[in-house]
């Protein structure tokens, strides 16, 4: 028998009310919400379960039961552990005589039953606030989040729901080279000397710290994501850390590197096919890939476009070696009027001279159609005469900020006597602001 008070069965049915109220003129994507959180659908966390279904595994007893002892027997009607109001006035001629709809339990706010493609993303945020697994019967399975991540941020921006709509943050990390600690047994690869005291796992540990400790937007990795060689247990343990990010609604953008290539063929019997971790991390949306057409980064202003090492992104790994390219054979995709951010992994002028860099960038943002606002590159492993903060930082011909990060685990010997740097970015009025956190 349930007990007076089940948090589950009264949102259940309240909600339940509402979905069967919402007029055939009211937003799709807000009758999908609602139908995703009650029953399942397009909009519901793939880590959640609707509110139907654990009604199902969660509560003892029937719903039937709960409103014939809370209520008129077809409908709750008496509420105890929600939060409940009439309708707004706007909504009432849809909604039943005298029944109640569900409160958002942190703005105060009623949830809405006619809403337009104008008011869709407020009410997804007001239905984001209901609890991802109500108080029942039984205990959950430990899930915080209801609606999908992605679509709930873009919401809350446009909103203005827990970030500024005009501004952006982005954590820039590059070269983490999981697995790099194996070379001590493979003996493939340079190792410093140090190598047995690197844990590429606790770097991505530390990069989902310091990204939900900033409340980011958004976390951009510039190539080099694995070593060479890579064992499955350090793939686990990113894998729980970029769910962990997913969960917190921050969304990862990435290219890959040449070792990220070089990890799709293992020597080492210990080690795995790391490209097919990354195209899993893609497909299950862990990661996404920039490409030359452009990114909305976290569904804001800011567009990501990428170029991975060699021009050959993950899809086209195995299917040829990377190659050189040059500028005149790279064409961007039309922007947004919102910032632009280019990523590389490639050696580029200023910070190596022409004739050593892989790339001209000056020659790339000349002939570019796209309008820069800043480059991120990753693949350097020192910074230039050992300056750790501005040996970093660069302009291109043009005055287009050039940034590097540097790799984030000690891995070459410019990092015996420093700990690794990621790089906090924030755009906002036509600037960008740069802020270093150590690993």
């Amino acid at each position: 028998m349930m007990s007076a008070g089940n948090e589950l069965t009264e949102f259940y049915d309240c909600l339940a009310v509402l979905y069967r109220s919402l007029p055939s003129e009211t937003d799709s994507e807000w009758q999908e919400a609602v139908k995703s959180v009650l029953y399942g659908g397009e909009l519901l966390a793939d880590e959640a379960s609707c509110y139907g279904a654990q009604q199902k595994d969660r509560n003892l007893g029937k719903r039937k039961e709960y409103a014939r002892r809370h209520g008129n027997g077809t409908r709750v009607t008496e509420f105890s552990a929600i939060t409940v109001a009439e309708p707004r006035a706007s909504d009432r001629r849809y909604v039943p005589s005298g029944a109640k709809l569900p409160v958002a339990p942190e703005s105060g706010n009623v949830l809405p039953v006619k809403v337009t493609s104008e008011e869709v993303d407020e009410a997804i945020a007001l239905l984001a606030e209901l609890p991802a697994e109500p108080t029942a019967d039984r205990s959950g399975a430990g899930g915080d989040v209801l609606l999908d991540a992605e679509r709930l941020q873009r919401a809350r921006r446009r909103v203005g729901t827990g970030t500024d709509r005009d501004e952006t943050t982005i954590l820039f990390v590059s070269d983490t080279h999981l697995g790099y600690e194996n070379r001590v047994q493979t003996g493939s690869g340079k190792t410093v000397s140090w190598a047995s005291e690197i844990s590429s796992g606790e770097t991505f540990k530390r990069i989902a710290q310091i990204a939900v400790e900033q409340d980011v937007d958004a976390v951009i990795h510039a190539g080099d994501i694995l070593d060479h060689e890579v064992d499955q247990a350090t793939l686990d343990s990113a894998e729980s850390f970029l769910a962990v990010l997913s969960n917190f609604g921050v969304p990862v953008y990435c290219i890959i590197g040449s070792h990220d290539h070089d990890s799709a063929n293992p020597k080492h019997p210990g080690s795995v096919d790391g490209v097919t971790w990354l195209k899993t991390q893609v497909v299950d949306g862990r990661f996404a890939e920039l490409s030359t057409s452009p990114t909305p980064v976290a569904g804001g202003p800011v567009d990501a476009y990428g170029i991975s090492a060699g021009d050959v992104g993950i899809e086209d790994v195995g299917k040829f070696h990377s190659r050189e390219w040059g500028p005149s054979e790279i064409a961007f995709g039309a922007a947004s009027p919102g910032p632009n951010i280019l990523c590389l992994h490639d050696g580029v002028t200023p910070y190596r001279s022409r004739t050593v860099a892989d790339v001209d960038l000056d020659e790339l943002l000349v002939e570019s159609r796209v309008s820069f606002d800043c480059v991120l590159v990753g693949d350097e492993h020192r910074p230039r005469d050992e300056e750790f903060y501005g040996g970093y930082t660069f302009e291109s011909d043009d005055g287009t900020p050039v940034l590097y990060t540097g790799p984030s685990a000690r891995i070459s010997y410019a990092y015996r006597d420093h700990d690794p740097i990621v790089t906090e970015l924030t755009f906002k009025d036509g600037l960008v602001a740069l802020k270093r956190h150590t690993l």
